[in-house]
């Protein structure tokens, strides 16, 4: 056994090296908010809260098809509308269900919605969705897409039924435009 092999099996130098990790954060200012009062701002590619817009929607099941966990669950019908005297078909959504507590927030689904804008998106801003029985409230059907009922948006969101834009989570990019809101 050398002498430096004795000095290292002595003195913890770990214990000394993590002390020192711990003294410099130790007179640094604290990163800590009053969560409940102060609500941290989520960046600007943050997935929060899904959007829904049926109006939008075409029913061509792709955010379905590129969900890697299947958790979104769509089910429609035809219906025949006459158009200019000749009948057509149209689909129509009956059931537009995301199981929210098994999502992964990947974004698949958003980036393979073909319309524009976009059906479905992530870019929300609100984060606010807690539940104490999972299984009612973290399975969002298309009703509770749209109206957001039982989520906390985040201050200045608008829910999607009262013209939140996947672009501007807050509303403003539609009235801007001078689009009336959905």
């Amino acid at each position: 056994m050398g002498f430096w092999d004795l000095v290292t099996s002595i003195v913890p130098f770990e214990l000394a090296q993590g002390l020192g990790v711990t003294g410099r954060f130790l007179f640094k200012k604290k990163a800590t908010i009053q969560y409940p009062e102060v609500k941290p701002v989520p960046k600007d590619r943050f997935r929060g809260m899904f959007g829904f817009s049926e109006e939008r929607c075409i029913v061509c099941h792709a955010c379905a098809k590129a969900c890697p966990i299947d958790i979104i669950h769509i089910q429609d019908h035809f219906e025949e509308i006459e158009v200019d005297g000749k009948k057509r078909k149209k689909k129509v959504l009956d059931r537009y269900d995301i199981d929210v507590k098994r999502c992964m927030f990947c974004g698949l689904c958003e980036e393979a919605c073909p319309t524009k804008p976009l059906a479905i998106w992530l870019t929300t801003k609100s984060y606010e969705a807690s539940a104490y029985e999972r299984n009612e409230r973290l399975y969002f059907t298309k009703e509770r897409l749209q109206d957001w009922k039982g989520v906390r948006p985040y201050p200045g969101v608008v829910s999607p039924r009262d013209g939140q834009m996947p672009d501007d989570p807050t509303g403003g990019s539609a009235a801007g435009r001078g689009e009336p809101k959905p």
